[in-house]
């Protein structure tokens, strides 16, 4: 079938439960004997605090603080060196004497004091449900919300985790369309949505993939692990949240389905090892190119959680720790009996 065909074939019911087909399956795990409880340190008002110390005192008492994470923000995430290094100082005075920062750390601090806050019991039962299902997985207590010029969304060490709170000030925030931000990647940049990104991010930390193919298909399995194994440590929430889609995409993606299965298939491109392919059906983009401007980016990622539900679901003795050794996608695959 011609997928440019599929936007002519959905007929959306303007009453349809918006539901995905692996839905409200969680249940809440008893975290009583591994509950975690987290630090949550606005790090970056300590980088752009006003003082009377020099930059290179404040560069000193920051090091002291916060040993390893300090030099690990400095020359990972802000590319200045190291203290020490003969010109470290002047470039950490330029970064935080930088005119245009002071103005979106105003509004990082408004976001961080009304909204972040909030989000930190979310945070915690979340991760503490990641320690139910992951017992080996390595949980750090220290999470740290820096500030790098819009670079990096997170980095994560054994002992911490670091987001950058400039990716987290609200899908209208006046910056991103002034970054040239297009609005389909704008739309989850909000505080709500820091607790998805951050058990994310230690899953693809402790988790890499390990498939055995270089393929379109490896790519959806392994992310579509990620994506069951994030909606299992937040039970309560909408799975159009977690996977990332929007009310109206959810519905879209329910009914074409089965089309955008047989469309991959027929095409062959479930096996294509062009990158092009892969970024194109698994990464953010404005639309699923295959499947017409009217379907959503990331639209194969539906296809691939609901396979991984249906393993599961054919599976009882599978654990969600598991899928993560399984590092043949087509038997996998095989195993799911997905039938969309």
């Amino acid at each position: 079938m011609n997928m440019s065909k599929i936007q002519n074939i959905i007929i959306f019911a303007a009453l349809a439960l918006i539901v995905s087909s692996c839905g409200g399956r969680f249940s809440h795990p008893d975290t009583s004997k591994c509950a975690i409880k987290t630090d949550i340190d606005p790090f970056y008002k300590e980088v752009f605090s006003k003082t009377d110390a020099s930059t290179d005192e404040k560069a000193c008492r920051l090091e002291n603080k916060y040993g390893e994470y300090f030099k690990a923000y400095c020359s990972g995430e802000l590319r200045i060196g190291i203290p020490g290094d003969s010109d470290f100082v002047s470039n950490f005075n330029q970064f935080i004497s930088y005119d245009e920062n002071s103005e979106v750390i105003a509004t990082c601090d408004s976001v961080y004091n009304e909204k972040i806050t909030k989000q930190h019991a979310a945070i915690d039962d979340a991760l503490s449900c990641m320690r139910f299902y992951f017992s080996d997985a390595k949980i750090p207590q220290n999470i740290y919300a820096h500030f790098s010029g819009f670079n990096s969304r997170f980095f994560v060490d054994s002992t911490y985790i670091s987001f950058g709170i400039e990716h987290y000030l609200g899908s209208n925030c006046r910056y991103y369309p002034m970054l040239e931000i297009p609005a389909y990647a704008r739309r989850n940049k909000n505080a709500e949505n820091l607790k998805f990104d951050i058990v994310k991010a230690l899953i693809y930390s402790n988790y890499p993939d390990l498939s055995e193919k270089d393929d379109v298909l490896s790519a959806m399995i392994y992310q579509g692990k990620v994506l069951y194994a994030t909606a299992a440590c937040l039970p309560n929430e909408p799975i159009n949240k977690i996977l990332g889609f929007t009310d109206d995409e959810m519905k879209w993606l329910k009914q074409a389905e089965k089309q955008m299965w047989g469309y991959l298939a027929e095409q062959k491109l479930l096996y294509s090892t062009n990158p092009l392919d892969r970024n194109k059906l698994v990464n953010e983009t404005p639309f699923t190119v295959f499947f017409g401007d009217k379907s959503p980016g990331r639209a194969a990622l539906y296809c691939a959680y609901n396979i991984i539900c249906s393993y599961m679901d054919n599976h009882s003795d599978a654990t969600i720790r598991s899928l993560f050794d399984k590092s043949d996608a087509q038997k996998l695959l095989i195993d799911a009996r997905y039938i969309p």
